[in-house]
C-alpha cells in the first residue's frame, strides 16, 4: 500500500492539468526505472524528452511507444525512487488493455492494488444549504470558500465509472478545468460526451484511504442532463 499512496498524491484533481487527459506522446524509451507498481521510463519525442511513469509493463530501452496522457505532476518525488522529477507525466501505454485504475478511468493514475480499494466514506461534509452556481475554475481559485458549500456546475462528461465503492464517479470539464463528482446511485446513466449539471457539495483535503485521496471533490451528486 506503501507505493499506492507515494503514486497517488495530489491525485488528478489538481485544476486545469486535467484538460489534456487523453493526449498522445510517441517516441523511443531512452531510459526506465523500476517503481514496484509503476516504471518511470525517459521518452525521446520528436523536439523533447520527457519523464513519464506507466503500470509496470514489459518494455525496454530503445522501444518505441506510444503513451495516453492522464496528467502531469511538477516537483514529484518518488519515495521508491527517491528522486524528485521537475515534471513527471503519468499515463499508460497506449492500445494496452485497461486496468481497473487506467487513464480512461476516473481514478486515472491510483496505483495497481494488491488488495481491492475499499475507501471509507465517513470523513465528508454534506451541507443543506442553498447551492451556489459556478464553474470549475473558480472553484479552484477558491477551494477554501467553497468548502463544504453546495454548488451546482455544469460542464461536459469526459470521465465515468459507475460502482465503483457503490458509487458513481463522475469526471466534468468545462473551459480547461475538470473536477470529480461522487454520486451516491452507483448507477448513474450518464456517459462520456454528456452534458449534465450536477448539485454536490464540495469537500476538500479528503483522504478515503488507500490512495484515494482528493484536493478538490463534489460529493453527495445530484445529476441532471441539458
Amino acid at each position: 500500500m506503501k507505493i499506492i499512496s507515494q503514486i497517488c498524491i495530489g491525485l488528478l484533481l489538481l485544476g486545469s492539468s486535467l484538460f489534456a487527459a487523453g493526449k498522445l506522446h510517441k517516441g523511443e524509451i531512452l531510459e526506465l526505472q523500476n517503481s514496484g507498481a509503476y516504471i518511470y521510463i525517459k521518452l525521446k519525442k520528436q523536439n523533447e524528452e520527457i519523464w513519464a511513469a506507466i503500470p509496470k509493463t514489459n518494455v525496454k530501452v530503445g522501444d518505441k511507444v506510444t503513451l495516453k496522457e492522464s496528467t502531469w505532476m511538477t516537483n514529484f518525488k518518488s519515495k521508491t525512487l527517491d528522486k524528485t522529477f521537475d515534471k513527471v507525466l503519468f499515463g499508460e501505454i497506449e492500445g494496452q488493455k485497461k486496468a481497473i485504475h487506467g487513464v480512461d478511468n476516473v481514478h486515472g493514475i491510483h496505483g495497481q492494488a494488491s488488495k481491492k480499494p475499499n475507501p471509507k466514506f465517513n470523513n465528508i461534509t454534506i451541507s443543506k444549504e442553498k447551492a451556489i452556481k459556478t464553474d470549475i475554475s473558480t472553484i479552484y481559485k477558491n477551494a477554501q470558500k467553497f468548502k463544504n458549500k453546495n454548488v451546482i456546475v455544469q460542464g461536459e462528461v469526459i470521465q465515468v465509472s459507475n460502482k465503483v465503492m457503490g458509487n458513481t464517479w463522475i469526471k466534468i470539464q468545462n473551459n480547461d478545468n475538470a473536477i470529480i463528482f461522487r454520486s451516491t446511485n452507483e448507477d448513474e446513466k450518464v456517459k462520456k460526451g454528456d452534458k449534465i449539471k450536477v448539485t454536490g457539495t464540495i469537500n476538500t483535503d479528503v483522504d478515503y484511504g488507500y490512495g484515494f485521496k482528493y484536493k478538490v471533490i463534489g460529493v453527495n451528486a445530484k445529476v441532471e442532463k441539458i
